[in-house]
């Protein structure tokens, strides 16, 4: 056995905990191999995560730039949508040209002029929600993804993070909680903690560059979370329920707020507030990249055990 894993075994141990060491794991993170450990503790999992100092955490729009593969993908979803509404345009402009055209034959001017009026309101409205969405030009869709990922990721920054052994996938809650104060001082139970934002965006890159854990690329990922959000849909997704390279199953459903050491902001999805209102691909996906905020500050709502989880983490 490799001398890092005599460590990891060693130090876990120390806690006096009855933790079971499953089997070794292989990661991978940026293009480096590693290995670590897989642990029981009563019916959870755990994996080491090792710390590393000067981690680069957060997005800025200006200073990093987009993998050539989420340009690519992005310029798929424009396309498509840019076609979608140009297609609704025309459709909607044909039809009301044949109804005029019948009412103008027929002598009926006015009915003409009323639904000439009608068409134009129309248009007018078809246009505004290309123009909202991004769907008017790519230099536009482009523009307005920037934009959001500006207001809703973390600030670029570097962080030491330390060695933790963190719980394999988060838990949802167990009841409903009236404040994220509340919820956040329940689930905190020695010797069991929760990552605070630094960490919890380390633990979900797994080491990598990207603005996905999953890497530089969004083929089959639109795909898999539209699927996820149709009713009755229960076939399981090759990309977005694949664990990171450290193994944790982190960021994967839109759905679920995850709770970590902060009382401003849940982190891994938005409760499905963008998929279920249709936006579209530049407030879905924010959603799933390791630092996305969900803002929680002058919420008045309760905090249901549907949608907020938490997973536990142990420093070492």
């Amino acid at each position: 056995m490799p001398a890092s894993l005599d460590m990891i075994r060693s130090r876990v141990q120390a806690l006096g905990m009855d933790f079971r060491f499953i089997k070794p794991i292989k990661t991978t993170g940026n293009g480096v191999e590693g290995e670590t450990w897989l642990l029981g503790y009563e019916d959870s999992q755990f994996i080491f995560v090792p710390g590393k100092k000067g981690v680069t955490l957060g997005w800025d729009t200006g200073k990093c730039p987009l993998g050539s593969g989420v340009l690519e993908g992005l310029q798929k979803e424009f396309a498509l949508g840019h076609e979608y509404y140009q297609g609704r345009l025309e459709k909607l402009e044909s039809n009301y040209q044949k109804e005029i055209a019948q009412a103008a034959e027929a002598g009926d001017q006015a009915k003409a002029d009323k639904l000439r009026a009608q068409l134009a309101k129309k248009l007018e409205g078809q246009r505004e929600t290309m123009t909202e969405g991004g769907y008017t030009s790519w230099e536009d869709f482009l523009s307005k993804w920037n934009e959001h990922l500006a207001r809703c990721l973390s600030p670029l920054r570097t962080a030491d993070i330390g060695d933790m052994l963190v719980e394999v996938d988060s838990c949802y809650l167990e009841e409903d909680f009236p404040t994220l104060e509340q919820a956040v001082r329940s689930l905190k139970k020695a010797p069991f903690t929760l990552a605070t934002e630094d960490e919890w965006e380390y633990i979900c890159n797994g080491g990598m560059g990207t603005l996905f854990r999953w890497g530089d690329t969004l083929q089959g990922v639109l795909e898999e979370i539209y699927r996820r959000g149709a009713v009755g849909d229960t076939e399981e997704s090759p990309i977005l329920e694949q664990p990171n390279p450290w193994g944790l199953f982190i960021a994967y459903d839109s759905y679920q707020n995850e709770i970590i050491d902060d009382l401003s902001y849940t982190k891994g999805g938005d409760g499905g507030g963008s998929l279920c209102g249709g936006d579209g691909a530049i407030y879905v996906l924010p959603c799933y990249t390791a630092f996305y905020r969900y803002p929680m500050e002058g919420r008045k709502y309760p905090l249901s055990k549907n949608y907020f989880s938490y997973r536990r983490i142990i420093r070492l």
